[in-house]
């Protein structure tokens, strides 16, 4: 310190911005991944029901309703991609086995109708 020597730090509002969006980036920079624990066991991930991620990156969604010609199969993949970012050439979809994990959640049941497939599966594949 020099004697008599006062430092005032006022930093104006797009200062502080600024070094507020340093420090965001600096926080949110990086990401913990589970993918490369199994990956490295030669085991498929299986975050829920639905997704199914092999060691070679393969990304199987289970579909819990019936193509009938909607276009479910390759909407409901679609959509995982998206949130996943995986490749459209890594994505594999296949229906579900017989489980209350796969039921319509409009219906109670496992069941397909009334243009419900979408609605009804997005946002548990989103999740």
């Amino acid at each position: 310190m020099i004697p008599g020597f006062t430092m005032t730090i006022a930093p104006d509002r797009r200062q502080f911005i600024t070094g507020a969006g340093a420090l965001a980036a600096l926080v949110f920079g990086f990401r913990l991944d589970a993918r490369g624990t199994a990956a490295a066991a030669g085991v498929d991930f299986a975050p829920n029901a639905f997704i199914r991620v092999t060691p070679d990156s393969t990304v199987t969604v289970l579909i819990k309703h019936l193509e009938m010609g909607q276009g479910v199969f390759t909407g409901l993949a679609t959509i995982v991609a998206e949130e996943m970012d995986a490749d459209w050439g890594q994505m594999r979809a296949q229906h579900a086995p017989a489980d209350a994990a796969y039921n319509n959640t409009f219906f109670g049941a496992q069941g397909t109708g009334g243009s419900t497939s979408i609605a009804n599966s997005w946002e548990q594949l989103r999740q």
